[in-house]
C-alpha cells in the first residue's frame, strides 16, 4: 500500500480475528482444549496448546488423534469440543480486548470499513460479541463455517476482503496468532500482532507491520484522526 495519495484514506479496510483480539478467551481456549483431550487420553504440551491458536479445530483434533480420523469422526468431535467452549463461554466470565470497543466506533466515525475474519464457529462466534456487548458492531463476519482451508490459509481474509468489496492488499488485519498473522500476509495484507497470546519473540519473528499490547497502545499511524494516520511503507514491530 502506497501513502503517497493524500486524498484517500491510508486503508481501505480492517480485519479482525476474534478470540485474543476482541474478546480476551485465549486462557478459556486453552482450559477447554486442555480437559477435552485429557478425557480422550492425550495430555498436550503448553506448546502444543499454544499451536491451536488461530486454527481451526478440526486440524488441532488431527493434530492430536491422528490425521487418520474420518471426516466424519473430526465432525463430531470438532462438535463436542465446540460444544464444551459454548458452555464455558456461556458461564465464564468475559471481557473485549482492551480498547477494541472504542476503536472500532473510531473506525466507523472515520468512515473506514471492518469486518470479522475468525477460526471459530459462527455460533460461538456470535456468542462470543454478544457476551462482550460488540455483536452490533461486527456486521460483516466470516468464520470457520465459511472457508474450506484454515489460517495460516489466507482464503478466511480473502473472503473478508471481498465481502467488503475491498482488494486485500488494501486491507490492515489485526491478528494475535501465528497462523493468523501468517494468513494474512499470505492474503497481501498489512498485519497489526496484538500480544494477548503469544510471548512478544514468537510475535517479533513474524515481522508484523507493529506489535502492540492491546488497541490503547496503537501507534497514530492506525488511529483515525490522528495526523499521524498512514500506510504502512516498513515493518514496525
Amino acid at each position: 500500500m502506497s501513502s503517497s495519495t493524500s486524498n484517500i484514506a491510508p486503508f481501505d479496510a480492517v480485519l479482525f480475528d476474534l478470540d485474543g483480539v476482541v474478546i480476551d478467551t485465549t486462557e478459556l481456549h486453552y482450559r477447554v482444549w486442555e480437559a477435552f483431550a485429557r478425557e480422550r487420553g492425550y495430555v498436550p504440551t503448553r506448546e502444543e496448546l499454544l499451536a491451536t491458536n488461530g486454527r481451526r479445530a478440526g486440524e488441532t483434533l488431527r493434530a492430536w488423534f491422528g490425521a487418520l480420523l474420518s471426516d466424519e469422526e473430526v465432525e463430531a468431535l470438532t462438535y463436542d469440543r465446540e460444544m464444551a467452549f459454548h458452555r464455558v463461554l456461556v458461564s465464564e466470565p468475559v471481557s473485549a480486548v482492551p480498547g477494541v470497543g472504542a476503536y472500532l466506533r473510531s473506525l466507523r466515525e472515520a468512515g473506514v470499513p471492518w469486518a470479522l475474519g475468525t477460526s471459530a464457529l459462527a455460533d460461538n462466534a456470535e456468542l462470543a460479541l454478544e457476551r462482550v456487548g460488540l455483536e452490533d458492531l461486527f456486521p460483516v463476519r466470516v468464520t470457520s463455517t465459511d472457508v474450506v482451508q484454515g489460517k495460516p490459509h489466507p482464503e478466511v481474509y480473502l473472503k473478508a476482503a471481498s465481502a467488503l468489496g475491498v482488494a486485500p492488499s488494501g486491507c490492515v488485519v489485526f491478528e494475535d496468532a501465528v497462523a493468523g498473522l501468517r494468513a494474512a500476509r499470505a492474503a497481501g495484507a498489512a498485519c497489526v500482532a496484538v500480544a494477548t497470546s503469544f510471548p512478544h519473540d514468537v510475535l517479533v519473528r513474524e515481522q508484523p507491520d507493529w506489535l502492540v499490547k492491546d488497541f490503547r497502545d496503537l501507534p497514530a499511524a492506525l488511529r483515525p484522526g490522528s495526523p499521524g494516520f498512514t500506510a504502512p511503507t516498513a515493518p514496525h514491530p
